[in-house]
């Protein structure tokens, strides 16, 4: 396998001609670098919310799965990687999802642990599962709250003037 960045499918992204291991690594670090950006932009970050608001409460915290929780994860899968996809190409035009895929499986290590985690929810079902449960869990015990707390802050009386 060679290791230019025409094969990767990033031509001209890595401006570093001096050295392969150093365009290598300034390609690698480019890529990672706007990626992140996308995966913290409002864009996304809005996107994934609703998204996970909207089909939460389908998922239960039980050992067995339900057949709508493929159909659901699959959707989940399309939705955030068209638009990773779209914005990544909008940062570098001659990006390809599985040239950046490869790049990240052969440096995992070098690859912040919250994007990585983003990532692999995208590519794991489990982890894909367990993000819907802990999403319906918090908002639900946001909701839960909110009464309990206004009760409680009337429970003792209103204030005597």
């Amino acid at each position: 396998m060679s290791n230019s960045n025409d094969d990767l499918g990033f031509e001209g992204i890595g401006n570093c001609h001096t050295h392969k291991s150093n365009a290598n690594d300034a390609e690698f670090d480019t890529l990672i670098g706007h990626l992140q950006d996308v995966v913290i932009e409002d864009g996304f970050q809005d996107l994934q919310d609703k998204f996970l608001n909207e089909h939460c409460d389908e998922f239960e915290d039980e050992e067995e799965n339900k057949l709508i929780y493929t159909d659901i994860y699959n959707q989940y899968i399309s939705t955030l990687e068209g638009y990773i996809a779209d914005r990544m190409m909008e940062l570098c035009p001659n990006f390809k999802m599985s040239a950046l895929l490869e790049l990240i499986q052969s440096r995992p290590e070098e690859v912040d642990l919250d994007l990585f985690e983003t990532l692999t929810s995208l590519a794991d079902f489990s982890m894909f599962k367990e993000t819907m449960i802990n999403y319906k869990s918090q908002r639900d015990c946001q909701f839960d709250n909110f009464p309990s707390l206004l009760v409680t802050s009337l429970a003792g009386g209103l204030p005597k003037h």
